[in-house]
């Protein structure tokens, strides 16, 4: 690790004081990682072991046959890089926030298998500096604020910015270099018509990170129901595709089954990736866990869907609803977050017939009901339309990720480095372990072995955290062992969805714009849940919807319109 002077440490200071009063963003946890409840009811649910997760069609290692548009990648020709790049083996410093799972076979991570295996293809040797989940925010604050910098950092996110970052001399900026010294991180970057090249850059047009790419992810969470009613309702799960399709089937299930709660909404009205409310165009679901709120973006336009006509069409269809019992008189006492433990007991009892969730929880529904559960078709207005409001968002913004620092002495042999973390010989493994131990190739596709899935007492995720620890080529891979409906759902639910007018994450705000947007959003999420939750229960009158949008103008969403609205033209603007 490489001391600083005392001007950036006097900066690096600033900066660390700033973090630990609450301006600071966790850092993310590598991706093995899953969430904890969805892992427990996946395991819980495990079925049929012999179905395992096939890698994707697409070809992993980008685009040479891609059609960039600046001049820049039109003159550049992909020349890999022969490893290792080395005879005597070098070793870089690596810090990251990086805890072994409690039944792993490590007794220190730089035992890991992934660390020899990086040596021996790379002559590097990292020496991965861990740090617990529970200190590892304020010990990296430190590090910073001491200017004194190992080689790389993972999860890197500077609490006021990638450029800040640049700026204040602890991360270089390594946007010149990419295209000699990491090819293979630069075909990723540029193959979708330079939208990661652009997404990855921030306002000052520098690039600070190697951030994670791949395929595209599926749709996660979506709408259910139980095959049996459809049987007995005499529809089938085609039959759901409008609004009014869903009505009839809500409608029919109530009188037969005499439900109190045919559609299950959580507290807030709303349910997750916008569902129902996406038919309408607009984004209504306020973050449950940051409390953010909702955004899209039309012909070049932030939209706030409170704000948008749909708004009204969806309040109103849910007003028409909750007056016919489709959906439960106490809804508005329904938790908002995503682990609802109420719903789960009504899907246990079958007193439900459409809910919403994630995919891996299909197979425990189906257990815990007795009864078979598929996923429900998003629905539209009218037939045949496409929803341009939901569906897996893009994630990739160059404000975090893997960072090479000030402190590094041999830039050139890191960035060569962590282009090898993109490269066809490391995607497989990185996404699937060690061959002959955790997968075998199988019709020149990996396959997970049985064990890797099917141990007891331990999840996929903690099997695979000691033969995964750097996945920069995401290939989404499926968890093995689920059944044909946990594997179907995403071809219905990504069907007649895209997202194409969702606000993207890598626009992002400066210090004052976000300054100017927190300090008027509390108050926005209040005015929203309040009213949309008395509009719909018939507490305050639909004529009213026309005040309640003046009162939110009236709160402040103009500047927050504003600040969304600029940082969203300065990503569009990026070379």
């Amino acid at each position: 690790m490489k001391k600083h002077s005392v001007t950036a440490l006097l900066l690096a200071v600033l900066i660390c004081l700033g973090m630990l009063s609450g301006c600071g963003s966790q850092q993310a946890a590598p991706a093995a990682d899953a969430s904890a409840a969805e892992e427990a009811a996946v395991s819980a649910a495990e079925a049929a072991p012999e179905a395992a997760a096939a890698a994707p069609e697409a070809e992993t290692s980008a685009a040479e046959d891609a059609e960039p548009v600046d001049e820049e990648a039109e003159g550049w020709e992909y020349e890999p890089i022969e490893y290792p790049l080395t005879e005597d083996e070098v070793t870089l410093d690596y810090w990251l926030i990086w805890e072994l799972s409690a039944d792993t076979k490590y007794s220190d991570i730089n035992e890991h298998v992934v660390i020899d295996e990086l040596a021996e293809a790379t002559g590097v040797r990292l020496n991965i500096l861990a740090q617990s989940q529970a200190a590892g925010q304020t010990n990296t604050d430190l590090m910073i604020a001491s200017g004194d910098y190992p080689d790389l950092i993972g999860g890197f996110n500077y609490s006021t910015g990638m450029d800040a970052a640049i700026d204040d001399e602890v991360v270089l900026d390594i946007k010149e270099m990419i295209p000699e010294f990491a090819p293979d991180y630069y075909k990723y970057l540029i193959e979708d018509n330079q939208k990661l090249w652009k997404s990855v850059q921030t306002d000052e047009g520098s690039i600070g990170a190697f951030v994670v790419v791949g395929t595209e992810p599926d749709v996660s969470d979506g709408n259910m129901v139980f095959q049996f009613m459809l049987d007995e309702l005499g529809f089938k799960v085609e039959d759901l595709r409008t609004m009014a399709d869903y009505e009839e089937f809500l409608t029919a299930a109530k009188s037969k089954y005499d439900m109190a709660s045919p559609l299950y909404l959580p507290g807030d009205f709303m349910l997750d990736g916008d569902a129902l409310a996406n038919a309408y165009g607009v984004s209504l679901k306020i973050d449950a866990i940051t409390g953010d709120l909702p955004w899209t973006v039309r012909d070049g336009e932030v939209q706030f869907g409170y704000l948008q006509d749909g708004f009204e069409e969806y309040v109103t269809l849910m007003n028409s609803w909750y007056q016919k019992g489709l959906i439960d008189s106490d809804t508005a006492s329904h938790p908002t977050e995503y682990r609802n433990e109420d719903q789960i007991g009504l899907i246990a009892n079958k007193e439900i017939a459409v809910f919403n969730r994630g995919a891996g929880l299909i197979d425990l529904f189906a257990n815990i009901s007795g009864e078979k559960v598929v996923p429900a078709y998003f629905p539209t207005v009218n037939e045949g339309e496409q929803l341009h409001v939901g569906g897996p968002d893009d994630t990739v913004s160059g404000e975090t990720g893997l960072v090479i620092t000030t402190g590094c002495d041999d830039v050139e042999l890191a960035m060569m480095f962590c282009n090898y973390l993109y490269t066809d010989e490391f995607y497989i493994p990185s996404n699937y372990g060690v061959e002959g131990e955790t997968y075998d190739m199988v019709g020149g596709e990996p396959q997970f072995q049985e064990w890797v899935y099917s141990t007891p007492g331990r999840t996929f995720s903690s099997v695979m955290m000691d033969y995964q620890l750097f996945t920069q080529v995401d290939a989404n891979v499926e968890t093995p062992g689920m059944s044909e409906a946990a594997l179907s759902c995403d071809p219905v639910w990504s069907s007649n969805l895209d997202n194409e007018w969702n606000y993207p994450d890598a626009a992002a705000m400066t210090i004052d714009e976000s300054d100017q947007y927190t300090q008027r959003a509390g108050d926005i999420v209040a005015l929203c849940q309040e009213y949309t939750a008395k509009f719909i229960t018939g507490e305050i009158p639909l004529s009213e919807i026309s005040n309640f949008q003046e009162q939110i103008r009236t709160t402040g969403i103009e500047d927050c319109i504003e600040a969304k609205q600029s940082a969203y033209d300065r990503y569009m603007s990026r070379d």
